[in-house]
C-alpha cells in the first residue's frame, strides 16, 4: 500500500511540474494543417502534449518547465505557419 501512495504522490508532482502554454497559430486550413502543426509542436524537446484547434485557430501545449513558448512558436513558423504566445 505504501508503494502505491508513493507512486500515485510522484505522479502528482510530475504531472503538476507540467506547464500550459496557449498560441494563436495563423494560415492554418484544413486537418492537414492541424496535424502538421501538431506534429511540429510534438517534436519540440520537453512538450508533453498538444492539442490544436482548427477553427479557433490555437494551439494549447503541455510541457516541462523551462520550455520557452517563443521555441515553440519558432518551430511552428519554420513550418510555415503564423504564431504568437497568448498565455
Amino acid at each position: 500500500m505504501k508503494k502505491v501512495l508513493l507512486t500515485v504522490l510522484a505522479m502528482v508532482s510530475i504531472a503538476s511540474a507540467d506547464q500550459l502554454t496557449s498560441l494563436k497559430i495563423e494560415g492554418m486550413m484544413c486537418p492537414a494543417c492541424v496535424k502538421n502543426v501538431k506534429g511540429t509542436l510534438n517534436e519540440v524537446k520537453g512538450v508533453n502534449e498538444t492539442t490544436v484547434y482548427l477553427k479557433e485557430g490555437k494551439a494549447e501545449v503541455k510541457s516541462t518547465d523551462g520550455v520557452k513558448p517563443e521555441a515553440m512558436c519558432d518551430a511552428v513558423k519554420k513550418a510555415g505557419y503564423g504564431c504568437k504566445v497568448t498565455k
